[in-house]
C-alpha cells in the first residue's frame, strides 16, 4: 500500500506558503524568464524552459522529507491564490541548520512579500524543524535581497569576494546568519 505523504502549509497575514505542484510549472517558468530575477539566483539557469520548472518541482517532493533535505515552498497571495515566487530551506541535520533561500517575481518587488515569507521560514525552521542557526546570503549585485535578512533579524557575518562568476565578472557574496537565541529574542519583543 503506497503512503501518500503530507507537508505542511504556512501561512502569514498576506501569503500561503506550500509545497508547489506542477500546476504552476509555466507561472514559475515565466516569471524566471526575467532576467533581473534569474540573475541573482546561483542555481537557476538562464533562460529558464518549462523543463527546468516541471525537474525542480518534482525535485522539490523528493527532497522535503529527505536526511538533509530541502523544504521548498512556492509562495502564493492568500486573496488570489497566485504564484509569486519560491522560498526554502536546505537543512544539513548533523550540524542541525539551514541555508534560507528566495526569489520572487520582479512584479512582487517592493511590497514586503520577500520579508513576511523568509520571516515565516525562520519561525518554521526554528519552532517546528528546531533549528539552532539559519543562514542566508546574497549576492554583492543584489543589496535589497541584504535589506530582506536584516530586516527579519538575520547578522551580517562577512563577505566571501569573488565568490561567484558570472560569465567574465566575479561576485561577492555577502554572508547573514541568525542563532536560534537571537531569534527567541526579536520574538519576544
Amino acid at each position: 500500500m503506497k503512503t501518500t505523504k503530507t507537508y505542511p502549509i504556512l501561512e502569514t497575514k498576506r501569503l500561503i506558503l506550500k509545497v508547489p505542484t506542477q500546476e504552476i510549472a509555466e507561472t514559475m517558468t515565466e516569471l524566471l524568464q526575467v532576467r533581473d530575477v534569474s540573475k541573482n539566483l546561483s542555481t537557476v539557469p538562464y533562460p529558464y524552459h518549462i523543463d527546468d520548472a516541471k525537474n525542480f518541482i518534482e525535485d522539490c517532493h523528493k527532497q522535503f522529507y529527505k536526511e538533509n533535505g530541502r523544504h521548498s515552498f512556492g509562495v502564493f497571495l492568500k486573496e488570489s491564490g497566485e504564484f509569486m515566487g519560491m522560498c526554502g530551506l536546505d537543512i544539513t541535520t548533523r550540524h542541525n541548520h539551514a541555508t534560507l533561500g528566495y526569489w520572487f517575481g520582479k512584479k512582487y518587488w517592493g511590497r514586503g512579500y520577500a520579508t513576511e515569507a523568509a520571516f515565516r521560514l525562520l519561525s518554521y525552521g526554528f519552532e517546528e524543524l528546531e533549528l539552532y542557526r539559519i543562514a542566508c546570503g546574497h549576492f554583492g549585485t543584489n543589496p535589497a535581497s541584504g535589506n530582506v535578512m536584516k530586516k527579519i533579524g538575520l547578522k551580517h557575518e562577512g563577505i566571501r569576494r569573488g565568490h561567484f562568476k558570472r560569465g567574465d565578472e566575479y561576485i561577492d557574496i555577502y554572508d547573514h546568519g541568525i542563532l536560534k537565541e537571537e531569534y527567541d529574542n526579536i520574538v519576544k519583543t
